[in-house]
């Protein structure tokens, strides 16, 4: 695979794959959120069962779009995280990493010393950055596990099991782990595409794209005096 070959198909993972399922994510959450600040109202105004089982719905939708993002590699391409960190890994020597001073800070916030960190070669610094993703992708794995039970076992799957034995899925879990998504995708689109979603490490740019619908939704509330 030659560099323009490997740089496009990343941004392919990237763009058209991770940032595509974080907006279905955070849409979905800003919407929940919004109906759950006018619950009251919804009641009072005999709605509770419509937007109960929207409620539903935007669950089962975030649970889909954040488990999609986090899929293991497969035989066939995978938009995914561990996908995207595979093939970061496995064309080390490739990339040029145009940005890599973007790249450092989350290295050295990690507890990497600077000098060492700006050492490094573009192979070196590629399979730290690996390293690293990998390393917090692990200390969210509860709530992946959490995630991926309710998708496999309920919403994919209408397996025969009791479902009190199932911890149901919650936002935070799903928030948890599309931070770390919207951290991982910032920092590698403008590290080694010069693709800039946001200021790494702090705001992401399209999450305002994503709480539209919500606002539209909040307008239609305050229309139809249900707000509250």
């Amino acid at each position: 695979m030659e560099a323009e070959e490997a740089e496009k198909q990343l941004r392919d993972y990237l763009l058209n794959g991770i940032v595509t399922e974080i907006f279905w994510a955070e849409e979905a959450y800003a919407l929940a959120e919004e109906v759950s600040k006018h619950a009251q109202a919804i009641h009072a105004a005999g709605f509770t069962s419509l937007f109960g089982s929207l409620q539903v719905l935007l669950s089962d939708r975030q649970t889909l779009s954040v488990t999609k993002m986090f899929d293991q590699p497969k035989r066939y391409p995978t938009r995914s995280i561990p996908a995207i960190l595979e093939f970061l890994k496995a064309h080390a020597g490739l990339w040029k990493v145009p940005e890599r001073h973007v790249l450092h800070p989350t290295l050295i916030e990690a507890g990497a010393e600077r000098q060492s960190v700006e050492r490094l070669t573009n192979v070196e610094l590629t399979h730290e950055i690996v390293s690293h993703y990998e390393s917090r992708l692990t200390s969210l794995s509860p709530s992946l596990t959490e995630l991926r039970q309710s998708r496999d076992k309920v919403i994919a799957h209408n397996e025969a099991i009791e479902r009190s034995t199932l911890q149901p899925p919650t936002w935070g879990a799903a928030i948890s782990l599309v931070e770390y998504a919207k951290d991982f995708v910032a920092t590698i689109s403008f590290g080694y595409l010069s693709t800039s979603l946001g200021r790494v490490g702090g705001d992401y740019n399209l999450s305002y794209n994503a709480r539209r619908t919500s606002k539209q939704l909040r307008r239609l509330l305050d229309a139809a005096d249900i707000s509250g």
